[in-house]
Formats: structure tokens, C-alpha cells, sequence
């Protein structure tokens, strides 16, 4: 198992999709290295560029990154150069209007479309490693322990391991234990339903308490963490 292995087998003791968990930490501290280090780098500051900054998602976790301001003030404050540049560029040749601040597109004709997100590169690489994990963790002790205890993956990251492990036993192993997590949610959402019965004198139990929250996560993954239907790429 790859070195944030340990990172995954920790974050299956806490709420939620243990890879979401992951790639969200690991977000955070791409960007408090990157803010910290990398500010005015040369390479840094051209690959921003191109990619007019972060994502949604990326852009506004800078928030929960302590001293970020700083460091997002001089890289946004350059690309808002930019951006008033291309604006009145576009403005005096609307013929000439590609998707320059659009998600990232391959179509052809497009100009220049941004590139995509440099945190996202780095997570989507991390996502695969760490979904490999768990498939390949699928005969190993500690692997089954630690994901019996977390809440399971999210329906979009078992989607994706089972893609990444067709057909192998760690596919229908990860498959199998998630339905039953799924289930268990499912049953705490149905309980949360009859209990706002006025009839009803029973008290909440904390996982029914909690049952919506967790089956969010479980159709749509963690807070953020993937794109929304309004504006879907091109393709």
C-alpha cells in the first residue's frame, strides 16, 4: 500500500466517505504548502495562470487555510488583472470568445480554455491511490477492520473503485460491505421519517439524527467535493 495508506486507514474512524475525508485534507494541505512556499515561484504563478486560479472548490477552502489571505491576495490580484484584460480583449472582439473561464474544455476551436485546477490534478491522482488501496486491501486484516468501522464510500467513489477493479474479488468485496453501510442508513432515514409522527414519544437516536447528512454524502459525496450540473463541461 502506498504511503497515505495510513491517512486512509485513520480517516475510516471518522464520519463520512473515508476518500473524501482524504482528499479534502489533502487539498488543504497542497494549498498551505503552496501558499506558503510557492507564491512567487515562476512555474507556480504560470500554471495558475493558465488555469485562472483554483476551482470553486479549491478557491473558497483557502478560507479554512490559517494566514492564506496573504498569499491568495498576491495570486488573485494578478489574475484579476487578467481577467479585466480579457474582459475588455473579449469586449472588442466578441466574435473571438472562447471558453477562457469556463471548465476546462477539449473541444477545438476553443482558443485557450483554462486548464484544470493544479489541487484537483493532485487529488485526482490521490483518489485513484487511495481506491486502489481499499481494492487491493480487500484480503488484509487491518484494511477490513478499519473499513468496518467508517461510514463507507460514497456512491461516486465506489462507482469509480469499481470501475478502476472490474471483475476482481477486492471490487466485489468493497461492493458488498458498502451496500450493507448504505442500508444501514436507509434504515436510520426510514426511522427519522416515522418518528415525526405526532403520535410518536421516542427520541432520536444520534445516527437517525444525523441520517440526512449521511445520506447526502452517500448519493453525492462530500460537501464540495464534486462539480454540479449548471454549467457541465462540453464535450
Amino acid at each position: 500500500m502506498f504511503v497515505g495508506a495510513l491517512r486512509l486507514l485513520d480517516a475510516c474512524g471518522g464520519p463520512g466517505c473515508p476518500v473524501c475525508q482524504c482528499l479534502a485534507q489533502d487539498s488543504r494541505r497542497h494549498l498551505d504548502g503552496l501558499l506558503y512556499e510557492l507564491v512567487t515561484d515562476p512555474d507556480t504563478r504560470r500554471r495558475l495562470r493558465r488555469s485562472w486560479g483554483f476551482c470553486n472548490w479549491h478557491t473558497w477552502m483557502l478560507l479554512e487555510i490559517p494566514g492564506a489571505r496573504s498569499g491568495a491576495a498576491i495570486i488573485y490580484e494578478d489574475l484579476l488583472g487578467r481577467l479585466v484584460e480579457r474582459a475588455r480583449e473579449d469586449t472588442a472582439a466578441p466574435a473571438r470568445r472562447p471558453s477562457w473561464l469556463a471548465t476546462p474544455s477539449r473541444r477545438p476551436g476553443d482558443g485557450q480554455p483554462r486548464q484544470t485546477c493544479p489541487v484537483c490534478e493532485d487529488a485526482a491522482a490521490s483518489e485513484r491511490r487511495y481506491l486502489r488501496a481499499l481494492l487491493e486491501g480487500a484480503g488484509d486484516a487491518e484494511v477490513q477492520l478499519a473499513y468496518a468501522r467508517s461510514d463507507g464510500l460514497c456512491g461516486p467513489h465506489l462507482l469509480h473503485a469499481l470501475a478502476i477493479g472490474a471483475g476482481s474479488a477486492g471490487a466485489s468485496w468493497l461492493a458488498e460491505r458498502t451496500a450493507v453501510k448504505w442500508g444501514q442508513i436507509r434504515d436510520d432515514l426510514a426511522h427519522f421519517v416515522s418518528k415525526h409522527d405526532h403520535r410518536n414519544r421516542e427520541p432520536f437516536t444520534a445516527d437517525e439524527a444525523a441520517a440526512c447528512e449521511r445520506a447526502f454524502e452517500a448519493l453525492s459525496g462530500a460537501r464540495g467535493l464534486f462539480g454540479n450540473d449548471l454549467h457541465p463541461p462540453r464535450s
